[in-house]
């Protein structure tokens, strides 16, 4: 199997998500994406992103299309001690995209190619992308988009195999990715509907990528990624798990963790009879021993 990597994702891939990943292996984690500009204005919570510098094998993902603020963000980056730098081409959400960042990007290669160079100039750690395979069905421009991206000196791609205007909907085409491989000389990541050993096998005998990139195969799952590396599903203990995730989620974000808990808590117990009433129960409450009462009662003893 080739390399297995968490994909970064807003409001999923923060520091405690990283750290339940690499409780079954040292992969290499994607922090969530990080906006230059307000990273730039000094933003509290952003800056409280950027803080890697106790992790290893992060790569920091940015945001944005302002080159001044871009490599300020991509040299902090770097004196944190992230090994890679990401900008992001990909994300669909409308507010990015009014700003030109994102997935607008595939419909602007020169200014995409111009971020790429600069932030290639201002660091000494590898500077990736992920993009998405085009806007809609009619303007799939992936390979051609690559290689401008090659031209400005990207050292690997990592590609969402569906357009924009798809979103997270319909299968990948992984047969774009296989083409763009065939015509690169770089690393491609192939990323999409990747939640298990056989799809990521069956990924990778279209794309002949040089990787793998799992994005939502990962939620409630942070062992998936050992899964899909190795072939061995071992016992887990979702109790363990989600508690465990919970003091983590405490720890950093304070009492604020409570809110953002939620959705975990919710992933770790999809699947399970009675789901339903855990959520209810979960997201109603706010009392941090309470939480953990609801998680010992309803997952003691799951797998």
């Amino acid at each position: 199997m080739t390399e297995v990597m968490l994909a970064p994702m807003a409001g999923v891939t923060d520091k405690p998500f990283r750290q339940m990943v690499r409780l079954f292996g040292n992969h290499k984690t994607y922090t969530e994406m990080i906006g230059v500009e307000s990273l730039a204005r000094n933003h509290p919570m952003t800056r409280k992103m950027m803080d890697i510098h106790d992790e290893k094998n992060v790569v920091v993902q940015l945001v944005g299309v302002n080159q001044k603020a871009m490599v300020y963000a991509a040299k902090m980056a770097q004196d944190m001690g992230a090994v890679g730098i990401d900008i992001n081409m990909g994300c669909p959400v409308k507010k990015l995209i009014s700003n030109g960042s994102g997935a607008a990007l595939l419909k602007t290669p020169k200014i995409a190619a111009d971020l790429v160079e600069q932030v290639k100039k201002s660091v000494d750690i590898p500077v990736s992308v992920k993009m998405r395979i085009g806007w809609d069905s009619e303007h799939i421009n992936a390979v051609d988009f690559m290689k401008q991206l090659e031209s400005a000196g990207v050292d690997s791609i990592a590609v969402h195999a569906r357009t924009k205007a798809e979103g997270y909907s319909g299968l990948p085409h992984f047969d774009v990715v296989a083409e763009m491989k065939r015509q690169s000389r770089l690393p491609i990541i192939a990323n999409g509907n990747v939640i298990d050993k056989t799809s990521a096998e069956a990924a990778l005998a279209v794309t002949q990528a040089d990787g793998i990139m799992i994005g939502r195969g990962a939620l409630g799952k942070p062992w998936s990624l050992s899964e899909i590396e190795t072939g061995i599903l071992k016992p887990i203990d979702l109790e363990q798990m989600a508690s465990q995730h919970f003091d983590l989620l405490l720890n950093y974000y304070g009492t604020h963790g409570v809110f953002i808990a939620r959705k975990h808590l919710a992933w770790y117990a999809k699947g399970q009879k009675n789901v339903a009433e855990f959520c209810q129960k979960v997201y109603a409450e706010t009392d941090c021993l309470k939480i953990r009462k609801i998680i010992h009662d309803f997952l003691r003893g799951k797998q």
